[in-house]
This record gives C-alpha cells, structure tokens and sequence, in this order.
C-alpha cells in the first residue's frame, strides 16, 4: 500500500533523480547553502546600505578610543573584501549544486573556492598564521565530509 505513493517527480529535474543521495551529502550541501546564503545576504546588505555616513554614525556611538580604531579596521576589512566574499559564495552554491547532482568537479571546486575564501582577508591585512589556522577549521571538517562522498559522485 505505502510504495503506491507518488513523489511528484520531474523526471527532467535534476533535484528529483533515481540516484539515492547519501544522507551525509544531502546534509553538508543544504548547510553549505545555508552558509552561503547567509553570507551573501551579508555581503549584499553591507554593500548596499552601509555607506561613509552610516559608519561615522556608528563609530560615534562607541564609548572609546580603542574601540573605534577596531570599528573602523573592520569597516575597512568589509569595505575591501565584500565584493570578493560575494563573488566566492555565489561559486559555491554552484560547485556544491554540482556535488549534489554527483559531479566530482563540484567537489574540486569547492576545495578551491574554500582556499580562496580563506585567503581574502589577507588580500587588506598583514598575513598571520594564526589567523588562517583558525578560520580554515571549518573549511577543512566540510571538506573531509565532503571527501568521505567522493566514491558517490561521478567523474
């Protein structure tokens, strides 16, 4: 009785494919695109309405001098880097579509837009170790994940 149930597939819809997708994949690429979507928001909404009037106003609420000089490292860090994280993110909905349709070049260009993505804050600020070890953990988890899907997708 319960295998008469239609899924409503297209068979010209690559999202509705009689491949089995494994569970991990479909996992890391839906939060792959929650994270890029989130980040193109941000870089979209920065781009657009944070302008030199808007950071003034919001330095001048800050109560120190520290404070402010850290404010505007950052501004200036965003002003730079915005367009790049744009561009990137919208690379990596595509590479990670690809992995969900079975390509393995979605996951070779995953690896590279995350080498990227890791490597333009240091495009404006001095370059430091540190920094790149940190931010590069989670990079690095995803693409193990994603590693460990390999043998699923196609050549």
């Amino acid at each position: 009785m319960v295998n008469n149930v239609s899924r409503f597939e297209n068979d010209n819809d690559p999202l509705f494919d009689d491949k089995e997708r494994p569970t991990l994949l479909k996992v890391l690429c839906i939060l792959s695109w929650i994270g890029s979507g989130i980040q193109i928001i941000t870089s979209t909404i920065y781009s657009i309405y944070v302008d030199q009037s808007v950071k003034q106003e919001i330095i001048a609420l800050l109560p120190n001098d520290e404070m402010k000089g850290m404010y505007q490292k950052v501004f200036d860090l965003m002003d730079n880097t915005s367009i790049w994280y744009l561009l990137l993110y919208l690379g990596n909905i595509g590479v990670v579509y690809l992995m969900w349709n079975f390509k393995k070049n979605g996951f070779y260009g995953y690896i590279l837009i995350q080498i990227l993505i890791l490597f333009v804050p240091f495009l404006i600020t001095p370059f430091q170790i540190s920094q790149l070890v940190t931010s590069s953990l989670f990079p690095m988890i995803f693409i193990f994940l994603y590693g460990i899907n390999v043998k699923h997708l196609d050549s």
